[in-house]
């Protein structure tokens, strides 16, 4: 038995060797990241800095992803490995430090959210990258995902992390009722924070042909209070907007959180069901649907006219809201993530053929990469204190054609997906 784990271990730091050859992250098509049928796994990762220069990484499994085999005492379990690397970034993939730790689950354990800490170098990073590996022994198969996320001797967003009220990890940064939730800083010592409270309503991106003027954003906040960190009664987010948790005024940098409608990321209101039908409609008909007196009923009509049968018209639905909510999903920042602009891009268009990933844009290619007929947008990173997830696309005319080609096609009661 202990011959038989050494072999594992040996197969699985071997198999972390063949992962790394890449010295470039950034030339990795990982389109993955947005289809979520393309992976076998989908962890969900949260990274908390802590007081002595190391992050505390946690990272939840489903096991049910995962092959239960029998043991020699007859029972069923998976045996799990998992590695964290921390990288510079995706341009540099120097590994910084990393760790690899390995478990074995039981079938009657649930979900389970494990913890491992990594010793930093003692130097002044600020945008760093975590890269996960996860194995599958018994499936003898391994996966690799990536989690952005800063490092400062001062306050940054990773010196704070969220649990609801059961004390668990909270693995994104919006909330959808209005239950308290326990806002925690790095350092336990520290009892008194400031939060402030922004009421925002913003308009919708225009399309990917169309200029992009939008007014500076208004950093006044509607009000300012002191709240209590590292309590265990938490923090109640009575109200729709985001608040921004700092322990320091001075500094630009915090912790925010999000409150949007009750379900996020899912959409089930007739408000949810209509406002995406903006990227489909004309203004006037838009208009229209939003003044009816039964919102749902024309919302549902909007679609029976497209599809022209119930079946159809039920498959359009399905996979038009279903990209809605995977846009919420992937690209939510102080914005629902339908309202940005690679959610709407990602609506339209579906998910693309290839992505490319560096420290500060992203490239999305639909069709073969480096074909005359592919479509190609690039997306820069927007820097700005409240998320790490915003993302501004750089318009041109030449998307004209392709927008209304799109958008045409989803009217006639099509799926747009030529692409894919």
């Amino acid at each position: 038995m202990i011959f038989l784990k050494r072999i594992w271990v040996l197969l699985f730091i071997l198999s972390l060797m063949s992962c790394s050859s890449s010295k470039n992250f950034s030339n990795l098509n990982m389109s993955s990241l947005y289809r979520p049928s393309d992976n076998v796994f989908h962890p969900e990762i949260n990274i908390w800095n802590q007081v002595d220069s190391t992050i505390l990484i946690s990272v939840k499994l489903n096991l049910g992803e995962f092959l239960f085999a029998r043991q020699s005492d007859e029972s069923f379990s998976a045996n799990v490995g998992i590695s964290c690397q921390v990288l510079q970034s995706y341009d540099d993939s120097k590994i910084l430090d990393s760790l690899t730790s390995f478990y074995s689950f039981k079938m009657q354990d649930k979900n389970i959210s494990n913890n491992v800490t990594i010793k930093l170098p003692l130097q002044h990073y600020y945008d760093l990258l975590l890269k996960v590996i996860i194995f599958d022994k018994n499936k003898n198969y391994s996966e690799e995902f990536f989690e952005p996320f800063s490092f400062l001797m001062e306050a940054t967003r990773n010196d704070f992390r969220m649990l609801n009220k059961s004390s668990e990890i909270v693995f994104h940064n919006y909330v959808t009722d209005s239950t308290s939730f326990q806002v925690q800083f790095k350092d336990s010592l520290v009892k008194e924070g400031w939060c402030k409270y922004y009421s925002r309503n913003f308009q919708l991106p225009p399309p990917p042909f169309s200029f992009d003027v939008r007014s500076d954003f208004d950093y006044h906040p509607d009000s300012v209070f002191m709240v209590h960190l590292n309590d265990s009664s938490g923090f109640p987010f009575s109200k729709k907007g985001f608040y921004f948790f700092q322990t320091d005024t001075t500094k630009k940098t915090g912790f925010a959180v999000f409150k949007f409608e009750n379900g996020y990321p899912s959409i089930s209101t007739p408000k949810q069901l209509l406002e995406p039908l903006r990227y489909l409609t004309s203004k006037k008909e838009y208009e229209e649907l939003e003044s009816s007196q039964n919102i749902k009923k024309a919302v549902d009509s909007f679609w029976l006219a497209r599809g022209g049968n119930e079946e159809r018209t039920r498959t359009l639905i399905k996979k038009f809201y279903g990209r809605v909510q995977d846009a919420n999903r992937y690209f939510s920042s102080y914005l629902e993530g339908w309202r940005t602009d690679r959610g709407m891009l990602y609506i339209i268009f579906g998910a693309p053929n290839a992505l490319y990933l560096s420290s500060n844009s992203e490239s999305w290619t639909y069709g073969t990469p480096n074909s005359t007929l592919a479509l190609n947008f690039f997306f820069v990173q927007v820097k700005n204190p409240f998320t790490n997830n915003d993302y501004s696309l750089s318009r041109s005319p030449i998307y004209e054609s392709n927008w209304y080609r799109a958008v045409e096609t989803w009217r006639q009661g099509r799926i747009y997906n030529t692409f894919n």
